[in-house]
């Protein structure tokens, strides 16, 4: 096996990965985390993330590393959908780092700082704050446009257009359908105004 196809195998591989957590795992513990009006089961649903919260950097920094070996042996570099992905998987971890992970580790310290068995209304700010609803869907939708960027080739044009289209799309989803609003339903200790 050539060093080449050993890198395309790992850069598939990593991408597999963080798509994986962006896409699927992350909404769903997301959604768990939202659903649930115990305590001891939001610390739960939050200690399942932490080992994807560790993989999807080395995933990201993996996929980068091959990209860039990929792109510069191939002589990729002119092609707009390489420039475009490489501007994605910057805006992402950017989005990742200064966004995300800072909801999801204030979320963090005040359950773990709780005393109490409900989840009450500082948590249920916290679990629904805008920073942990828009910003994975910000990833998950660049990790989407990107994986389609590999397999489409499209001109630098078609890669933005792709990626503002995903992205009016996955907001306008939220927007629509109401995806990051409370659920109405009473939990026990929670007083909704």
């Amino acid at each position: 096996m050539s060093l080449y196809a050993l890198m395309v195998f790992f850069h598939i591989s990593a991408a597999f990965l963080l798509l994986s957590t962006s896409i699927v795992g992350e909404p769903l513990i997301r959604a768990a985390a939202r659903r649930t009006g115990s305590v001891h089961e939001l610390r739960a649903y939050l200690a399942i993330g932490r080992p994807m919260a560790r993989l999807s950097p080395v995933a990201a920094m993996l996929v980068l590393a091959t990209g860039i070996y990929l792109a510069s042996v191939g002589r990729f570099w002119a092609l707009g959908w390489v420039q475009a992905s490489t501007a994605f998987w910057l805006i992402n971890s950017i989005v990742a780092v200064a966004v995300v992970r800072r909801a999801v580790d204030r979320l963090d310290e005040e359950v773990s700082a709780t005393t109490d068995a409900v989840v009450g209304s500082g948590l249920d700010r916290l679990r629904w704050a805008p920073a942990w609803s828009w910003g994975p869907d910000l990833v998950a939708a660049n990790d989407a446009v990107m994986l389609a960027l590999m397999t489409l080739r499209p001109s630098l044009g078609g890669s933005l257009l792709l990626f503002v289209l995903t992205n009016v799309a996955v907001a306008g989803g939220r927007v629509a359908f109401g995806l990051d609003r409370p659920r109405r339903t009473p939990v026990p200790g929670v007083s909704r105004s």
